[in-house]
């Protein structure tokens, strides 16, 4: 996304995707009179976001007797396989949970609803400069973001203080520190319990491409320069976790992708540090019973590697028979009194201004460490993030498969890295 730099309280203010006063902003749309309407919902999350979009839903549904919205959600892994398979079919869902990344994929396939078409039913008139990057591709809008996040380490104090490992400086620790922190804890816990997860996947590239002032992606649509030199440290360092012991083996590693967050050893205590998406904070602390901190990701005196970024987006199927009712629904759970401040901040910082206030006095001591993170990375600015072209959804496939050769030990990180970068070629092609 395309912010300057700010102070932290009114970057998130300027950043902000609302366009409408916190209201019931759907009621005045209409939804056509009392034809009866069924609009399909697909996300992925967790078993508080599902709840919390079931109680979201019969909100809309009471305010609109006539439609009815049947809830598709997923595990994240599984997810785009099978949205992939309803859009070749052409039977995606009405309204649909999309990241970022994947914004060029389906618009340029015309798989998404272009949002100026239904400006009445969601009104993207007095949205902020730049705050809908995200979801832009070819100069029109097709995904409303639900809330500003980023990406950082998420630790369990009570792991460290139980380990007697003390938590690091993030302001001047290096990912040597990291390595041999993960292994000193692993060594001073009982067994199952590690010092870190592993962190083979595109955001965790990008971040160590950044620190060295590059990006995986070209402004043109293709390879970043010296990627190459940044995916062997990545597949290094996955390496030596492994090798030391600071994090889960291979297999272990696997299992854990495939399991809901609350289950993974964050979910249950069972992990010192983890890359993660800020907003999990409070899902792992809930189900772990643990207080949780958010770190900046470890650096060898580079620039700034994260960035502030759409949490999650909502779009729309060009092939919905109800565009505008789908619209409707994006706005109600966006914008709304009576839906959006369920969320919290589940799904990053409200990208209404007015959701945020309204529930910022009701924040759990982890949310607020996750908005003050937030404010950190804002204020620490950086270089804006280049789009993920077309084809480079295959990005994190490629990543997984040759991580998972590495941490197998079946292939080796410098032997990984250009392969990774032969077969980003190919897929950006």
């Amino acid at each position: 996304m395309n912010l300057r730099r700010r102070t932290a309280r009114t970057a998130i203010a300027v950043a902000a995707v609302a366009a409408a006063l916190l209201t019931t902003s759907c009621s005045s749309a209409g939804s056509g009179g009392d034809e009866k309407i069924t609009l399909r919902f697909a996300w992925w999350g967790s078993e508080q976001l599902d709840a919390i979009k079931a109680e979201q839903i019969a909100s809309f549904e009471k305010a609109h007797p006539n439609i009815t919205v049947t809830g598709e959600p997923s595990e994240y892994n599984g997810y785009y396989d099978k949205l992939a398979t309803q859009v070749a079919g052409g039977n995606g869902p009405d309204v649909l949970q999309i990241t970022y990344n994947y914004i060029a994929e389906y618009a340029g396939r015309n798989a998404l609803l272009d949002l100026s078409t239904v400006e009445k039913q969601l009104d993207l008139s007095d949205y902020a400069e730049g705050s809908l990057d995200g979801g832009m591709y070819e100069g029109k809008n097709y995904g409303v973001p639900t809330g500003l996040g980023a990406r950082g380490i998420i630790v369990n104090p009570a792991i460290f203080e139980a380990a007697g490992v003390p938590l690091p400086d993030d302001s001047t620790w290096t990912w040597d520190d990291y390595v041999d922190i993960a292994a000193k804890i692993t060594a001073a816990s009982p067994a199952g319990t590690f010092g870190s997860t592993q962190n083979n996947t595109e955001q965790g590239l990008n971040t160590i491409a950044r620190q060295n002032g590059r990006n995986i992606y070209s402004e043109d649509g293709g390879v970043g320069k010296g990627i190459e030199q940044d995916a062997e440290f990545m597949f290094d360092l996955s390496k030596r976790l492994i090798e030391t012991g600071g994090s889960p083996d291979a297999s272990a590693t696997a299992e854990q992708d495939g399991l809901a967050l609350e289950q993974r050893l964050m979910g249950t205590g069972k992990v010192a540090m983890s890359f993660e998406p800020i907003n999990f904070i409070d899902i792992y602390a809930q189900s772990s019973g643990q207080e949780l901190k958010i770190l900046n990701v470890p650096n060898d005196g580079g620039k700034p590697g994260l960035w502030p970024q759409p949490t999650v987006l909502y779009s729309a199927s060009a092939k919905s028979a109800h565009p505008k009712e789908s619209a409707m629904l994006i706005d109600w759970l966006l914008n709304s009194k009576e839906a959006a401040p369920l969320n919290k901040l589940t799904l990053g910082i409200p990208a209404n201004p007015d959701v945020l206030a309204a529930i910022e006095p009701d924040l759990t001591p982890n949310e607020v460490v996750q908005k003050d993170f937030l404010d950190k990375i804002l204020a620490e600015g950086g270089a804006p993030n280049v789009q993920t072209p077309v084809g480079g959804t295959e990005t994190q496939t490629i990543i997984a498969k040759l991580g998972s050769d590495v941490m197998f030990g079946s292939t080796t990180p410098k032997e990984a890295a250009k392969a990774f970068v032969d077969q980003l070629k190919a897929a950006l092609k």
